[in-house]
């Protein structure tokens, strides 16, 4: 892989492609109305970079996210696998004696004699591979089975839920990468309320930046109590701001 210059080769590290959607017209239209103007020196291109590429930090393979799939439907399709191999071994192990000779004598049509006993007179005597086969496969069907079973009993499913944890830390990582820019692109200091405990207030400017934000990026409207949220990433942020690398966010 070769890249036509620097910037090209940094939009491939840190990794534009996996929102190429953030654009400099995309986040300007996200923030439509918003209640705070960029500073001097900073507008919607540099903007979009940031957010971009402080916003694909956060993003995993989908076999380490809270979305994949569970633990307990992992071991259910396990399950179920195995009774399908159980099944059809049963089904197999059954086979009538008629058809089980059609099917020796299917096999021993095709054989030409290797591997059985020379009888004389040009007779061979002997088991054809391919039957051999066929009833080698039927024992690794309930060999499947039980492998299928085991393999399903030792997942350890846990008892409490994980996938509203697992999001809350994913919000909050997303978070913490994000005060830094809106810092930087409004001079505000990164702040949260108790919004929506109370109808009359609304969420603070660094709440709404990073609803918009989340919502252009991946498509969540809404985050399951986002105050708490926010208010941990803010904490995290003051205790240990995210240290981007030099060149990934220009005059940040």
């Amino acid at each position: 892989m070769s890249f036509a210059d620097e910037d090209e080769f940094n939009s491939f590290i840190y990794r534009d492609h996996l929102l190429p959607h953030v654009t400099s017209d995309a986040v300007a239209k996200a923030l439509t109305g918003f209640e705070l103007d960029l500073r001097p020196g900073k507008d919607w291109a540099w903007l979009a970079i940031a957010v971009r590429r402080s916003l694909a930090l956060t993003m995993r393979h989908v076999s380490d996210s809270p979305e994949r799939t569970s633990d307990a439907d992992v071991r259910g399709h396990l399950e179920d696998l195995s009774d399908v191999a159980g099944s059809a071994w049963l089904r197999l192990f059954e086979c009538e004696d008629e058809a089980e000779s059609r099917l020796f004598a299917f096999a021993f049509s095709r054989w030409d004699g290797r591997g059985g006993t020379d009888a004389g007179g040009g007779l061979v005597i002997g088991e054809p591979p391919e039957f051999q086969r066929y009833k080698a496969a039927i024992a690794e069907l309930d060999w499947l089975a039980g492998f299928m079973r085991d393999a399903a009993k030792a997942i350890d499913v846990p008892r409490k839920q994980w996938r509203g944890p697992e999001r809350k830390a994913l919000n909050m990582q997303r978070g913490q990468c994000l005060a830094p820019i809106f810092e930087a692109a409004f001079g505000r200091q990164p702040t949260t309320n108790n919004w929506p405990s109370g109808s009359h207030m609304k969420p603070s400017a660094f709440m709404e930046f990073y609803q918009r934000m989340v919502a252009l990026a991946f498509g969540d409207r809404s985050t399951p109590n986002i105050s708490a949220v926010l208010k941990a990433a803010c904490r995290r942020h003051r205790a240990a701001p995210v240290q981007f690398a030099d060149d990934m966010i220009s005059g940040l």
